[in-house]
């Protein structure tokens, strides 16, 4: 018998005990260890197998957008990302765990001073190796504000500036877009989205919990009044939130909250298809004390089927498969009546972070084959990115996959947002 793995039975004791970059409060697998190999992507020949090859048979590369990436970074280089030093600077073993499995993820190395750098490098590398045409949407993401318009640093965990996400993402447009941020409280908000507009952001992305905005708030309702003037789609976080602490206000993740801006006409993108936790069913009971908890992806499902609906409420599908949302993934799989109002992003780098996903466990559930199975698990130690999307194409549930509408999701995004 093998001797146990002390650095496996370390995390362990912290994921149990504390609170760690999504890893506490949800399933974890260590069938691939715990820390990425972080191989180069370049020249592996996995990226020629058959399983990679047949994943993108059907599609239009030059429509295949992920449409969820997150820059990070440590903000050494002072070129427009702030980190929380609680965060940057973690001083007790559960913290300094959470920030080293982020920075593993990325593949950023151990070079502090260059770390803004490399992760950039990182991604690139990676996109890389799609076919021609393929893109990335890399988000922005605005400080908390409180409801008086100031900045609150004491609730942001992190913030990714416009200027920043805008100057990397036209460094290399050929492979990439990027998405705005912006904070409704902001007594610029409405400038500082039209700035962004004119700047080439596709989208706005929300973070409601750790961000602290209230959805129904009279500020966010103008705020989606300037998205339809816009015609920018907001991709906001549904559901639980385990990532971001932040702000701290999990109520604001409640998706019936989203109404608010649908019945404004705002088109809106709910992230992951708000698939972690329970909110209280405010549609039974509008006091949340005393209303019913149900799982949030009921909640969302139960807007996609409002028909008020179609044509402005979407999901993005990135991380639902990580082992702790994967149990809607045959759900989501089968589901026809939402093709063409789903759309793929990998939450990047989250696919690098090794225990947060069970390739082995779509095995046993019949949804993939040993032999995919074991492409994929190579794969991610060489291009999460790649290993997100080759893992969401090879998904199969009675008989049914998803459809090549939610991967060419560049259609979406421009001039007419047409889905043909």
């Amino acid at each position: 018998m093998n001797a146990p793995d002390p650095r496996r039975r370390r995390l362990l004791q912290l994921a149990a005990g504390a609170s760690l970059l999504p890893l506490a409060a949800c399933k974890l697998s260590f069938e691939q260890g715990l820390f990425n190999e972080c191989r180069a992507p370049e020249g592996q020949a996995v990226m020629h197998s058959p399983v990679v090859l047949a994943a993108w048979e059907g599609l239009r590369a030059d429509r295949v957008w992920d449409v969820h990436a997150h820059l990070f970074g440590n903000g050494r280089s002072n070129a427009g990302i702030w980190v929380n030093r609680n965060f940057d600077h973690p001083t007790g073993p559960a913290a300094k765990l959470r920030r080293a499995m982020f920075v593993n993820g990325g593949c950023v190395g151990k070079d502090e001073a260059a770390l803004d750098a490399t992760a950039i490098q990182r991604v690139r590398r990676l996109i890389d190796q799609f076919p021609e045409g393929a893109k990335v949407m890399l988000l922005a993401f605005d400080f908390t504000y409180d409801e008086t318009g100031t900045k609150r640093e004491d609730w942001t965990t992190f913030s990714i500036s416009h200027e920043y996400a805008e100057r990397i993402a036209k460094s290399h447009p050929a492979r990439f877009e990027w998405v705005a941020s912006v904070h409704p409280y902001r007594k610029d908000a409405a400038e500082a989205l039209e700035k962004a507009k004119a700047g080439g952001a596709r989208s706005v992305k929300w973070l409601p919990p750790a961000m602290g905005i209230d959805l129904a708030h009279p500020k966010s309702l103008a705020f989606y009044d300037e998205l339809k003037r816009q015609d920018l789609p907001l991709l906001v976080h549904l559901g639980e939130e385990q990532a971001v602490a932040g702000a701290e206000r999990h109520e604001y993740g409640n998706p019936l909250h989203i109404r608010h801006a649908l019945d404004r006409g705002v088109r809106v993108i709910a992230a992951h298809c708000a698939s972690l936790g329970e909110s209280p069913d405010l549609d039974a009971n509008p006091n949340p004390a005393k209303a019913r908890d149900v799982p949030n992806f009921e909640l969302f499902t139960r807007l996609m089927a409002e028909k008020r609906y179609e044509g402005l409420l979407f999901g993005d599908i990135s991380a639902v498969t990580q082992a702790n949302r994967s149990e809607f993934i045959p759900a989501i799989v089968t589901r026809r009546e939402w093709d063409g109002r789903l759309l793929n992003g990998t939450d990047y780098p989250l696919p690098g972070i090794m225990p947060l996903f069970s390739v082995s466990s779509y095995v046993s559930a019949g949804l993939i084959d040993e032999g995919t199975a074991s492409v994929l698990k190579e794969l991610r130690q060489v291009n999460p990115m790649m290993f997100d999307f080759v893992l969401k194409r090879s998904l199969r549930s009675k008989g049914e996959r998803l459809p090549a509408s939610v991967f060419e999701t560049r259609p979406f995004f421009e001039v007419g947002h047409g889905r043909a």
